[in-house]
């Protein structure tokens, strides 16, 4: 099932991550840097409370004086160690931006405008995301969810049969199947989890990979770390979905202090 978008949240927000993240599910964010901006940042957490702060998988913060994209994670209220390599992408003079976030199995890539911008290796795992923050200076337009859940597992199951005593196994329900094929089974129930990749904006507001004929081209180039092909070939767009679309998730944070501001 398609998670709905979150358009224009007010500015702090949390925002649960409906399923959470996993090897495959990727967070588009849209907005646009004010002129004059300091510094944002997007927070990949594990709760939904702020002061005091739950623990951060994933801290992006993004510097305007510094000139610099600070990575970082906070365990117990204690930050790690940062990384500042890469320099800043953006502009602080109203331009707009795109961020996607891509899970994989060891470690979370960060794209910026279309071009892969850093991997960040899992401090914590990546289990426990459940929540999105966004605070600072920034305005955010589009709030997106993309990648189906993966399959269930292959050996779901019972690996012997049971043991019934000494009557045997009791008969099928009459006219039931007896021993085959799980009733409305479907190939298509167990497609690649990478599948979902493509358009996840609701009423045309966003255009570009599709869900069937560009997952191989936009996953791969994700998966690779080089998503300036990934934006070459057609999974990227200037739209925005229209302001005037509020999601009903949207909700007003009061943050405590500056703590997001590491």
């Amino acid at each position: 099932m398609a998670v709905p978008p979150i358009y224009n949240p007010v500015i702090p927000c949390v925002h649960p991550i409906p399923g959470g993240m996993y090897p495959g599910r990727m967070l588009r964010i849209q907005g646009r840097v004010p002129p004059g901006a300091q510094r944002f940042a997007i927070n990949l957490q594990c709760g939904p409370n702020t002061d005091p702060r739950d623990d951060i998988a994933l801290h992006l913060n993004f510097r305007f004086v510094e000139m610099c994209v600070v990575r970082n994670h906070l365990s117990n209220m204690s930050w790690g160690a940062e990384e500042t390599a890469g320099g800043m992408p953006l502009h602080a003079n109203g331009e707009t931006f795109e961020a996607l976030v891509l899970c994989e199995p060891r470690a979370l890539k960060v794209a910026l405008n279309g071009v892969h911008f850093c991997e960040f290796p899992h401090r914590l795992q990546y289990q426990r995301i459940s929540h999105l923050t966004v605070d600072g200076d920034v305005l955010v337009q589009f709030i997106g969810f993309e990648g189906a859940q993966p399959p269930p597992p292959a050996n779901m199951y019972m690996s012997e049969p049971p043991v019934y005593g000494g009557y045997g196994a009791p008969p099928p329900a009459y006219g039931a199947p007896g021993y085959g094929p799980q009733q409305g089974y479907t190939a298509a129930a167990y497609e690649s989890p990478t599948a979902a990749y493509g358009q996840t904006v609701q009423g045309g507001g966003r255009r570009g990979l599709g869900t069937g004929g560009a997952v191989a081209l936009g996953a791969g180039a994700l998966a690779a770390g080089g998503l300036a092909g990934y934006a070459l070939a057609g999974g990227f767009s200037s739209d925005s979905a229209a302001d005037d679309e509020v999601s009903a998730m949207a909700e007003s944070v009061e943050f405590g202090g500056d703590d997001w501001a590491e």
